[in-house]
């Protein structure tokens, strides 16, 4: 079976975009543009590749992810560029309950599909998987599969297994009661309350020791019940009341610059801010998700190399003051 008579068999599945496309625009926005041939080309042998090496369930192998992956290795983009697809791919197969296994093996498969690529391909690109350059891809890959299989284990405890702090999970719950409260009293959460937003960066494994020290750091300047956890893989939150809060966060910055100057994993400055809280509930998890996104980059050791094109340079919250 190839993956066009999988998507043949499956009348109701949507046409798939470039990377990037706006459906208004492609078309004259009359509707999705189908993928171009080369696009196609290289789908249709990773797909049939994967099968080859096993693939367990052919409808669960069609993916958004797929489609951004195929886009970024035809353009020849390498680097953060290549890194970032290969890393959302990854996490895209462990939320669809696929092992790293099998994750693995259809990593095999497109450097199969991609190393053997000519004619409706074009020019070969060669996607190197022996030596330090295998390496390096499947570490990303690993990693972004692990990022979101771990992940999922965490935000289901109320403690996080890595830090021992509390997890987002349970910072999302405390933060409900605080609003439940205000919303009795007929009070306003943010006049009240506010975020100290801890930001690490760290890399790696090593990331474990330092988010404990700043942990421990917090706990010694918050030490009247606040709430204190972890939020994505480098910041550490803690809900505190806002009198006297701005000198408080000042000791926290000199405490931290202490603890942490020179230990292992820390590749900058940690910084310490203060984040207003949103006026109601709902808008908590869109907070919580800003400060996921603006943690700082993994710092890089390596480039993924392998292709034969040029490495193309990587493109170029409202927090309050503590003073």
């Amino acid at each position: 079976m190839t993956l066009a008579d999988e998507r043949r068999d499956d009348a109701a599945e949507a046409e798939v975009l470039p990377v990037g496309a706006d459906p208004a625009s492609v078309d004259g926005g009359a509707g999705p543009r189908r993928p171009g041939p080369a696009h196609t080309a290289l789908r249709e042998r990773w797909f049939a590749c994967s099968n080859a090496l096993g693939w367990s369930v052919a409808s669960e192998w069609p993916d958004p992810t797929v489609d951004e992956v195929c886009e970024v290795v035809l353009s020849g983009r390498v680097g953060p560029p290549l890194e970032r697809a290969m890393t959302r791919w990854a996490g895209a197969r462990a939320a669809a309950g696929i092992g790293l296994d099998e994750t693995l093996s259809d990593l095999a498969a497109l450097h199969t599909a991609v190393s053997g690529a000519l004619g409706a391909l074009g020019e070969r690109r060669r996607l190197g998987l022996p030596g330090a350059e295998g390496s390096r891809l499947v570490r990303v890959v690993s990693l972004g599969w692990t990022d979101v299989a771990c992940g999922d284990l965490s935000e289901a405890a109320a403690v996080d297994p890595l830090s021992g702090l509390a997890s987002a999970r349970y910072l999302r719950t405390r933060l409900a009661e605080v609003y439940r409260s205000a919303r009795a009293h007929g009070t306003s959460v943010g006049d009240a309350y506010a975020l100290v937003v801890v930001t690490l960066q760290v890399a790696g494994w090593s990331r474990v020791a330092p988010l404990t020290v700043a942990g421990d750091a917090a706990a010694v300047v918050f030490d009247a019940g606040e709430t204190i956890a972890v939020v994505g893989r480098s910041t550490v939150v803690v809900l505190a009341p806002r009198d006297g809060l701005a000198a408080r966060v000042r000791v926290l910055r000199g405490m931290l610059a202490r603890r942490l100057a020179g230990a292992s994993g820390v590749t900058g400055s940690p910084s310490a801010r203060i984040a207003p809280l949103p006026a109601t509930l709902d808008g908590v998890a869109d907070t919580l998700a800003r400060l996921r996104e603006a943690e700082p980059a993994v710092p890089r050791r390596d480039r993924i190399l392998g292709f034969d094109v040029p490495v193309i340079a990587p493109e170029g919250d409202g927090a309050e003051p503590a003073d």
